[in-house]
């Protein structure tokens, strides 16, 4: 069954078209992925299917009747003081007025003044009530909204206003509320975000197991491998649809690539003997033939109908290699019996912890939400000084350290007057490394405040790159960075000789980085001599179905 078709559809957004004739077909219980560059139009097109945008031209059409749920990277705002609990009561609709009708009917038939034909009126109508309630599942929304609270690790949440909330913790928010209403279409729009390991887990077991179809704009691709069956990939306003996960349509793609590229050398090497012959025949055709005229204009009419394969695209990519003149010892990094509580002295974060890094070794530290990972890497850095137990850093290390929240001495100076802080050649040197990490011309005289959270991300590394740095300390390094820079970085870090120790959340990009996997639980570290999928399969923290259901969890008590 049909649930979602675009028709040759344009969406032109002044002088620039987003969509170009594109077309997609979306079939009930279909799970896709939209992909494609920044600005291409992912977020448009589910402004179309939602109603949200008409397009210019061609049509967008959805099977009658069907619902659709659509989550949004920033969450609505909601009128009037209410609860997250009620909030999450109104995904029920219809349920929650004929809850509302039975509690005034039960006020009624409780009513001492109520005369005998109106008790027997409000009886009748609570009857039919109750069994149209009891028919829709009403019983059940309290215990549904409770599992689905502890599910997506809100249930704390629950009796605060949701105004009250943080932007992260109004999206969990919305996402529980969409997925209590249980669409027949569910538009998802980077649904990972603010979410922790375990909980991903829940989740796409969740939509792996859903009923309707559901379309998601993702950049977590192990998500986007274990949720979906198809993928639509948009480039140039056109839409081409890939059959399998994430990994399968990276495939794919190389392939039609590395076919186009061949094409592409086969036919110019043909165009170019075509042209040599043209240059010779034109040259005797001069010496009195009028023959060699003829068949030099016969193939430049061949070569002008010539169904010409386009070069292909090349994307130059940010410069991300990490210098490493000095090499660091062996033990480059140990943590021994460190005890770690907040400043109120009661909640342990780490309990007689003990941890070793080894050169070469690419650790990532993983663990719940509040778990302390962030803690643990200002300990190490020295930020934190009231512990118990020892921390000791190898000889010749040279820390490199990428924080969570990207910041700047001074955000108020220029990209440019930021960089020579670490680069000691010419301005034309300089110019030419910042063009390198994609920052162009006049664009290195943009202040630091004014860059986007990717930017900021692009010129940390930039600096961190001229250093001479043995040990990489990274929290959450992928953060802002689209498909392709994540990509870019994993590479780089995988050609790094050094030693490497991360937080992260992005389980692709553990898998690809990671030969070792740390787990902060309880406040002790437990090794796992592999990557994400080595953890998983080893871990008895929780099953690959998803986590137990409880809600964040308490530091411990000493």
């Amino acid at each position: 069954m049909l649930d979602v078709e675009l028709s040759n559809v344009t969406l032109n957004y002044g002088f620039k078209n987003i969509l170009d004739g594109a077309t997609f077909q979306v079939n009930s219980g279909d799970k896709v992925a939209i992909v494609g560059d920044n600005g291409t139009g992912k977020t448009s097109i589910f402004n179309l299917i939602y109603g949200n945008e008409k397009p210019t031209n061609g049509t967008v059409s959805k099977r009658k009747d069907a619902t659709v749920g659509f989550l949004t990277q920033i969450a609505p705002e909601v009128t009037g003081n209410i609860s997250v609990r009620d909030f999450l009561r109104t995904a029920y609709g219809d349920i929650s007025g004929l809850q509302e009708r039975m509690h005034q009917l039960e006020a009624i038939m409780g009513d001492p003044a109520t005369t005998s034909e109106e008790l027997e009126k409000a009886m009748n109508a609570y009857g039919k009530a109750q069994e149209l309630f009891l028919n829709k599942g009403g019983y059940e929304i309290e215990s549904n909204i409770e599992k689905m609270a502890a599910n997506l690790k809100i249930t704390e949440l629950l009796e605060q206003d949701y105004s009250s909330l943080s932007g992260g913790q109004k999206t969990i928010a919305c996402l529980a509320h969409m997925l209590l209403q249980k669409p027949d279409i569910l538009l998802l729009d980077e649904p990972t975000n603010h979410l922790d390991i375990p909980t991903l887990g829940w989740l796409e077991n969740f939509i792996k197991g859903y009923s309707g179809s559901v379309i998601l704009v993702s950049h977590d691709r192990y998500f986007l491998d274990r949720t979906i069956d198809k993928v639509f990939a948009i480039a140039d306003g056109k839409i081409k649809t890939y059959f399998g996960n994430y990994t399968q349509y990276v495939e794919a793609l190389k392939s039609e690539r590395e076919a186009q590229e061949q094409a592409y050398v086969t036919q110019q090497k043909k165009i170019a003997g075509m042209e040599e012959t043209i240059r010779k025949n034109r040259a005797w055709g001069a010496q009195s033939s009028e023959k060699a005229y003829r068949v030099a204009k016969q193939l430049e009419r061949r070569i002008e109908e010539m169904d010409k394969v386009d070069k292909p695209k090349t994307q130059k990519d940010i410069a991300l290699n990490f210098n490493q003149e000095t090499r660091s010892g062996n033990d480059v990094l140990s943590l021994e019996d460190i005890v770690y509580a907040y400043s109120d002295g009661e909640d342990f974060i780490l309990c007689d912890a003990n941890l070793s890094v080894e050169f070469q070794d690419k650790v990532c530290l993983i663990g719940k939400n509040g778990s302390g990972k962030s803690t643990v890497l200002k300990l190490i850095l020295g930020e934190l000084s009231e512990f118990d137990g020892q921390i000791k850093l190898g000889s010749n290390v040279k820390i490199g350290y990428l924080p969570q929240n990207v910041s700047f001495e001074n955000e108020e100076e220029t990209i440019l007057k930021e960089f020579q802080k670490y680069f000691n050649g010419t301005l034309t040197q300089i110019y030419s490394t910042l063009a390198s990490f994609h920052f162009y011309g006049e664009e290195v005289h943009k202040r630091i405040s004014s860059l986007s959270g990717g930017e900021k991300v692009r010129l940390k590394f930039a600096e961190l790159v001229q250093n001479d740095v043995n040990f990489l300390i990274l929290d959450e390094p992928t953060n802002h960075l689209d498909v392709r820079n994540r990509e870019i970085l994993e590479e780089a870090l995988s050609r790094f000789e050094g030693t490497l120790l991360f937080v992260s959340h992005d389980r692709y990009f553990i898998n690809k980085v990671a030969n070792r996997v740390v787990e902060l639980e309880n406040g002790q570290f437990t090794n796992y001599l592999g990557n994400y999928d080595y953890y998983l399969e080893h871990s008895s923290q929780f099953p690959p179905e998803g986590p137990e259901q409880k809600g964040p969890r308490k530091v411990l008590k000493r």
